[in-house]
């Protein structure tokens, strides 16, 4: 049975492109959302998305984006709480192994989606268990934190985060595991769509809110020049 129409286009494979949300006002998610983004990614993990919240959020939103949050841990109260809220589903940080996962899918229970977060060594040595565990909708790839672990914290043109990556997308491409990975650039992300991964979530409301006053004091000192 269909869960939702978005759970039915992650997985069939259609690109979803979606935004990091840290800034924990329902005003910022919304002018975002107004903007076509196909979801967006609540953090509760770096970001100040609690239950509380994400509750606002999501009455604000009032259902135009999908809304997938971040939860700061794996701790089962969180979970719990979190899933209540509502939202289109969970990211789970940290999921080294595939208890874990089979953890945070019977504490969801059913309450949306569960996307689990590969973002270690350990993670990717156990990735094709991860991806074989049922009730996983998705495996999301954190670049930052996998990078760390390698012991070659953001180079991400290094040999080894490349090798990593293909051993994700390998595995989960075997058992037709959608695929997600966050990038802080448009250039970045479409490397990876050429790859399999298909939710994607590019940049966060900080940067594009500098990025919105740089280049509107850019045009008006240029202007005035």
């Amino acid at each position: 049975m269909s869960q939702s129409p978005f759970h039915d286009r992650l997985r069939a494979g259609t690109p979803l492109l979606g935004t990091l949300i840290q800034i924990a006002h329902p005003e910022v998610a919304t002018h975002i959302a107004r903007q076509g983004f196909d979801w967006l990614f609540l953090d509760g993990e770096h970001g100040g998305y609690g239950p509380v919240e994400v509750t606002t959020t999501l009455r604000t939103l009032q259902g135009a984006v999908p809304c997938l949050v971040r939860v700061p841990s794996q701790d089962g109260d969180i979970l719990d709480a979190v899933a209540a809220c509502g939202a289109e589903g969970l990211i789970v940080p940290h999921v080294d192994t595939a208890a874990q996962a089979e953890a945070a899918v019977l504490q969801v229970r059913g309450r949306g989606l569960v996307v689990v977060q590969a973002e270690s060594q350990e993670a990717v040595a156990n990735i094709g268990a991860i991806a074989g565990v049922s009730g996983v909708d998705a495996v999301f790839v954190g670049p930052y934190d996998l990078t760390s672990s390698l012991g070659i914290p953001e180079q991400f043109d290094h040999p080894a985060f490349r090798s990593a990556i293909d051993t994700v997308v390998e595995a989960c491409l075997k058992v037709r595991m959608p695929l997600g990975i966050f990038r802080m650039t448009a250039q970045e992300i479409l490397g990876h769509k050429a790859h399999g991964f298909t939710l994607l979530a590019t940049g966060h409301d900080g940067a594009l809110l500098e990025a919105g006053a740089r280049g509107l004091l850019r045009e008006l000192r240029g202007a005035g020049d």
